[in-house]
């Protein structure tokens, strides 16, 4: 990709971002002294909301694959079903979690059988990102409007074995795991040492923001092409690749808190990314990856006519080619 052009691309892109963004996050609330109203009618889920969550799923899933009931389980998990579900974040956050049973999958669905389970995994969530996700963002769930997120995880087809904070078998219509009785102030069951790493994670955030909007201001009133307008745009794309590595430490480093190992809600890497979520970290770094990722999109279209598929997603549709 030719030098100027991708700073051009990046320069245009850079609008300023509010330094000192105020975030929101349920983990550190009071819990209340029962279930979500709107979802559990006393310690069970409402049947109506069962019936929607899963038929939402299998809707579509029916159109796409064969059988799908037979080798899915269905979980409503995380903050949202514990009692710490009045925590004011905005829309309310609803995970639901599919453990597959792959073998299953695969004799249903022989097409796949060139696949790995972390390959289809990836498929699946894939495809709910893209096609199901944006349908379900805002639903109204009784008084109350929730982002409802679907995701397949390739270890969860026992979700216990990814230590959920708490876990509503869907299929089973019945708790898997409880949600935890919390003190009046839970932030004060994590360490200082917790609190201390967070902290660094919000200083380094903020620091990169002011020295990214100080250089965006700085680019877009330099003459293009010169030479202290391209000495800029390396800068630019320094803290713009220095922004997106902390938001992807911090937000997918929150994988290893819910695989085989790690433990669960009470995480150090779970704790960073909703202390990061809490502070503004995490939406002031999300803003600046998501800058990289549309020029990178943008320059490689550029270039060669088309964003360049990352390694793991061609080898799937390659695997995804073979077996059918």
């Amino acid at each position: 990709m030719e030098t100027n052009s991708f700073y051009r691309r990046l320069g245009n892109n850079a609008q300023p971002i509010r330094e000192g963004a105020i975030g929101a996050s349920g983990y550190f609330s009071s819990p209340a002294d029962h279930l979500d109203p709107n979802l559990f009618n006393g310690d069970l889920i409402i049947p109506q909301v069962r019936s929607w969550l899963l038929g939402t799923l299998y809707t579509f899933w029916d159109t796409r694959y064969n059988a799908p009931g037979q080798w899915s389980e269905v979980w409503l998990a995380g903050s949202g079903v514990s009692y710490q579900w009045a925590a004011d974040r905005g829309n309310g956050d609803l995970d639901v979690l599919i453990g597959v049973d792959f073998s299953s999958f695969g004799w249903y669905n022989p097409d796949y059988s060139g696949m790995t389970s972390q390959e289809i995994a990836d498929l699946f969530d894939e495809e709910l990102k893209a096609e199901l996700w944006p349908e379900t963002a805002t639903t109204r769930i009784g008084d109350r409007v929730y982002e409802v997120t679907y995701y397949v995880n390739p270890n969860s087809r026992d979700i216990r074995n990814i230590n959920p904070y708490a876990a509503y078998s869907l299929t089973k219509d019945e708790w898997t795991v409880h949600p935890p009785e919390l003190p009046a102030n839970p932030r004060d069951t994590y360490s200082q040492e917790f609190k201390d790493a967070a902290a660094r994670d919000t200083a380094e955030a903020e620091r990169l923001v002011t020295a990214y909007n100080a250089l965006a201001q700085e680019m877009h009133a330099s003459p293009q092409g010169e030479g202290h307008w391209v000495t800029l745009g390396a800068q630019l794309k320094t803290i713009v690749a220095q922004a997106a590595q902390l938001f992807d430490d911090i937000h997918l480093g929150r994988r290893t808190a819910f695989a085989p190992g790690g433990s669960g809600y009470a995480d150090f890497a779970n704790y960073r990314w909703q202390a990061g979520k809490e502070s503004g970290a995490v939406e002031m770094l999300r803003s600046i990856k998501d800058i990289q990722v549309a020029t990178r999109n943008q320059a490689e279209t550029d270039a060669w006519g088309q964003p360049i598929s990352d390694a793991q997603f061609a080898l799937r549709n390659a695997a995804l080619w073979r077996s059918r």
